[in-house]
């Protein structure tokens, strides 16, 4: 299903209504772009940082496009002022930028920019990218409350709505996993939980979840943060990268139902390796020892596919399956 129209999006063309402000001090960049999008979006220039300062607070923009190096103000400035006065905060900020380094493209995804695009860009895949950007704001702004099931919309795409709407409040999870909170200050996500963990690591294990609701409460409350963080955009690359290399490890594994033991080369595991391994001892299946280990899931599900692919896990042989049989047996007839 469309992200519009589950979350109750116009149907009208976003480009109609869209003021783009473009920041370059370069005439023939802002020309290019002039000429790029001024069929169907309202397109303002700057000439440099100040003077799209100045712009902004006027006209008030739907998305500022702006170059980094330039005279007086230059973006990353620009940026920082666009963000610290309350009727522009919201405004979507894509970096357009010569800077190819990927330290610079961090940085600036790091200050919380919706986008880092390198220069010479597809015209194309740029204007996609503003429609995305355009298209999530205005859905977001049509929203009296946001919430709707996993299965239809991913979780990073709602936290990115709330990201860019700048939204205050307590995003509630139903799941399989069981229930999630995840409180958002102006966009940013600073306080999370599950049943079993807390922090960023319980912020990190709810991006896997695929089946549940989600609804997002704006109340502001006070809570004691317990995420520290440099900027959204990094978290959420950090939590994606996680959770599909979460996704490749289950393929890797058998069903979560299969027993697995620790082998006579356990003994060489250390850390949060040692700690995975120990959660098979006797003979357990993959998702009982999820339950026993206090590692989250991205992490457990990645060490138990190295313990077997290094030998330190094994299955079950026949004759630890008898004696395990055996014990259970014995520990039932104690119990009568």
């Amino acid at each position: 299903m469309p992200l519009f129209a589950l979350l109750g999006g116009a149907s009208m063309s976003e480009e109609a209504r869209t003021k783009i402000l473009i920041v370059d001090d370069e005439e023939n960049i802002r020309h290019l772009l002039r000429l790029a999008f001024e069929d169907g979006f309202e397109v303002v220039e700057a000439v440099d940082g100040m003077d799209a300062f100045d712009k902004a607070l006027e006209l008030k923009p739907h998305i500022i496009l702006s170059d980094i190096m330039m005279p007086r103000l230059d973006g990353y400035g620009l940026y920082r002022k666009i963000k610290s006065r309350p009727e522009t905060a919201s405004i979507p900020f894509v970096f357009l930028s010569a800077k190819k380094d990927v330290d610079e493209r961090v940085a600036g995804l790091e200050m919380g920019a919706d986008d880092y695009i390198t220069k010479p860009f597809s015209i194309k895949e740029l204007k996609a990218k503003v429609r995305s950007i355009t298209k999530k704001i205005n859905d977001m702004k049509e929203l009296g409350s946001l919430e709707g099931l996993l299965r239809e919309v991913d979780l990073v795409d709602v936290i990115q709505l709330i990201e860019m709407g700048r939204k205050t409040g307590m995003l509630l999870l139903e799941s399989s996993w069981g229930p999630g909170r995840v409180y958002f200050d102006q966009g940013g996500p600073v306080y999370a939980m599950t049943e079993r963990w807390k922090g960023i690591e319980a912020f990190y294990t709810m991006l896997s979840w695929k089946d549940g609701r989600f609804r997002l409460d704006q109340k502001v409350v006070s809570i004691e943060p317990n995420i520290e963080h440099s900027g959204g955009q990094e978290l959420l690359m950090e939590g994606v990268r996680l959770a599909d290399e979460m996704e490749e490890s289950l393929r890797s594994l058998p069903p979560t139902e299969t027993v697995l033991q620790p082998t006579d080369n356990a003994g060489d595991a250390e850390g949060e390796l040692w700690e995975v391994v120990n959660a098979y001892n006797g003979g357990t299946a993959i998702s009982s020892a999820l339950e026993i280990s206090k590692l989250p899931p991205y992490l457990f599900y990645r060490f138990t596919n190295v313990a077997l692919s290094t030998g330190l896990l094994g299955g079950q042989t026949d004759a630890s399956i008898k004696i395990d049989l055996l014990r259970k047996i014995r520990t039932t007839l104690e119990k009568l």
